[in-house]
């Protein structure tokens, strides 16, 4: 900790430069070449790919058309691309697996000389000096754009090279820690599937049943808000973007909250599930929660079969969109889903997968919340950046 109150102390290395983006890509600073330029023998870099400091794509990706002249378009490791639509000023550093592909019209690329600019401006674009700076200065007319003019002659402070590589340092740890966790938790929602899956090999001796029989299921309320004076506290309100947008099955304190009608308020271990044509989710509440229309909210006889009942639903994704009603396939009503059949264990192998899966979810959700906390971290330091800027 006393290295991190350091890292964002003004006076301890010395003062911070004032200058701008432009100064400081003294060897390129330039946008990427229209989709219609794109080869088809190279990987191609898009504003989507570039996500939590990241460069998510795995793969070549481009259309038919190749590209016979020289652009200044093609990646050099260790440099930063930029997005300039939409999700503006998501920046992330261009590593060895990317280096020589191509980068699209949607992406800022910036190249310097020095090797410490790029990954301080990454961290830059990141703090809340720099996106205050990106919302006055974004146009809207269809979508938020950054030009790159507008690029060129955005504010920026860097503190001396031993302050930057100490903050390089700490957000690469956070970083890298919180990688791990997803890591865990990815792997530990893994095997819990893989065992379910391990048990389900022996459907066909067990009971054929509707999920009528085994659970009850009501579909969420198109406002399942209550006036203020009725609920005493806000409850967590789920939309299916919720659950359709969560990489792990869990469902915590969501965007929208508010007051809601008690009868419209799921316990925590309730199911929700959501649906759309290529497939469903299904995840767990943490707290209590009040689904949305969309959202199905399915509750097990018995509590202890919640997390049978989770990888029976996870299992089935692809089908449970089959019973959704309209073209795009998002409405399940309870009584479709009661209809539904199933083939459900004795209760011996679902006590026995409840004491399977119950420590690995609570391993999954351990390091999700730890990850929750180094997230606050990164926005202290991050802030503490800012404030720097005030002090220097």
């Amino acid at each position: 900790m006393r290295d991190f109150v350091a890292a964002i102390h003004p006076g301890r290395f010395g003062p911070w430069k004032e200058t701008t983006v432009g100064e400081l890509a003294d060897d390129l600073l330039t946008y990427g070449v229209h989709d219609r330029d794109l080869p088809d023998h190279q990987g191609v870099i898009r504003a989507g790919d570039v996500r939590d400091g990241r460069v998510m794509a795995n793969r070549p990706d481009g259309v038919a058309t190749a590209i016979t002249r020289k652009t200044r378009a093609v990646l050099k490791e260790g440099d930063l691309v930029v997005v300039l639509v939409r999700r503006v000023g998501d920046a992330a550093l261009v590593t060895r697996q990317h280096a020589g592909w191509i980068a699209t019209r949607s992406v800022g690329i910036v190249r310097a000389k020095d090797p410490r600019t790029t990954p301080w401006l990454r961290i830059w674009f990141r703090t809340p000096f720099a996106q205050s700076w990106i919302g006055r200065h974004v146009s809207a007319h269809v979508e938020p754009t950054l030009s790159l003019d507008a690029l060129k002659k955005m504010q920026v402070w860097v503190p001396p090279r031993e302050q930057i590589d100490k903050l390089c340092e700490l957000v690469a740890l956070i970083e890298a820690k919180t990688d791990l966790n997803r890591q865990i938790a990815a792997g530990a929602v893994a095997v819990a599937d893989a065992c379910h899956a391990s048990w389900a090999r022996h459907r066909a001796s067990w009971t054929s049943c509707t999920f009528g029989t085994v659970a009850r299921a009501v579909t969420g309320k198109s406002s399942p808000g209550a006036s203020p004076e009725d609920s005493e506290t806000d409850i967590t309100w789920v939309a299916p973007a919720d659950v359709l947008g969560t990489t792990m099955p869990y469902v915590g304190h969501a965007e929208h909250q508010g007051p809601a009608e008690p009868s419209a308020v799921c316990e925590p271990g309730t199911l929700l599930v959501a649906s759309r044509p290529d497939g469903a989710r299904t995840a767990i509440t943490l707290v209590p929660a009040a689904p949305r229309r969309g959202v199905l909210a399915v509750r097990p006889a018995d509590p202890e079969d919640r997390w049978w009942l989770l990888h029976e639903l996870r299992s089935r994704s692809d089908e449970i969109p089959g019973i959704a009603q309209g073209r795009s396939a998002r409405e399940i009503t309870g009584r479709a889903f009661a209809r539904l059949g199933v083939a459900w264990p004795g209760p011996d192998v679902r006590r026995q997968f409840h004491t399977v899966a119950e420590p690995l979810h609570a391993r999954a959700r351990a390091a999700l919340d730890e990850n929750r906390t180094l997230a606050e971290l990164l926005d202290v330091l991050l802030r503490g950046v800012s404030s720097s800027t005030r002090r220097s």
